[in-house]
């Protein structure tokens, strides 16, 4: 790629720039990434045959390969380990009962058969702003060096770049025909013991699929879950896609991202 030119803007006006084209394109990322062993597996992707997996086989994964983010052995699972407990008197402040710390763990086992897909989404704000003036701004992805250098061994050889639209039509019109609910959208990346995050799991909340711990932020994860059992072959059977784009994950870092707009007098 050619070197680009950077404009100096602030990030006042950055933000305000971004809020304005989102008040056009939605706060949703515009594309996602699926990330791929093979091209065979993301010619799948372009036909809309998405590869799903359960909660169940993540956190087997990272316990067979030993690699943190290789899988995640806290999935669907609330881990809370609580210091100490104390009774005591509110009028007075005297103790009554004491107990031990301990952990107290929620997982529910209908999650296991649950199919989820994971992509990379990178919302418009999250890009990286690399030139703007009167007709157009441009972007980049905002993966440091040190990312786009590990992009293949932590995600796969090849990536499919997907219109965001025309996927969350795919997915609405599938799951209308299927009569199932679903979920897509973005992981938090948090604490364990965050209270929202509790109370998602406490209320047995669908929520509970979009929280993973904050270690894994790295993987900007869009997570797109169905409120059915996963097929015998795991695929998922949205309907070829027409606004795809195969690259190999090193391309990546090549690619430039441009909205073009003009203004009208009033």
């Amino acid at each position: 790629m050619g070197e680009m030119k950077v404009m100096n803007i602030s990030e006042e006006d950055r933000l305000q720039l971004i809020e304005q084209l989102e008040a056009l394109t939605g706060k949703k990322p515009l594309f996602y990434l699926k990330f791929c062993g093979c091209e065979k597996f993301a010619k799948d992707v372009c036909d809309g045959n998405l590869y799903a997996n359960t909660p169940a086989y993540f956190r087997e994964q990272e316990k067979k390969s030993g690699v943190r983010g290789q899988g995640d052995q806290f999935e669907l699972i609330s881990l809370i380990e609580t210091q100490g407990i104390t009774m005591c008197d509110a009028n007075i402040g005297e103790v009554i009962l004491t107990a031990p710390k301990g952990t107290m763990r929620i997982q529910f086992k209908d999650d296991d058969v649950i199919p989820m897909v994971s992509f990379v989404g990178i919302p418009l704000a999250d890009m990286k702003l690399i030139y703007v003036d009167e007709t157009r701004a441009d972007f980049v992805f905002p993966f440091t060096d040190e990312e786009y250098a590990s992009m293949e061994e932590n995600f796969g050889s090849f990536c499919v770049m997907i219109g965001g639209r025309e996927l969350d039509q795919h997915i609405a019109a599938y799951c209308n025909s299927e009569g199932c609910d679903f979920l897509f959208d973005r992981i938090d990346y948090c604490d364990q013991n965050r209270i929202d995050r509790m109370q998602a799991f406490n209320k047995s909340a669908k929520e509970r699929f979009l929280y993973k711990n904050k270690d894994l932020e790295y993987q900007r994860e869009y997570r797109l879950v169905f409120a059915h059992e996963i097929p015998e072959d795991h695929f998922i059977r949205i309907g070829a896609l027409s606004n795809t784009k195969i690259l190999e994950s090193q391309q990546l870092k090549d690619m430039c991202f441009s909205i073009t707009y003009k203004s009208h007098k009033k």
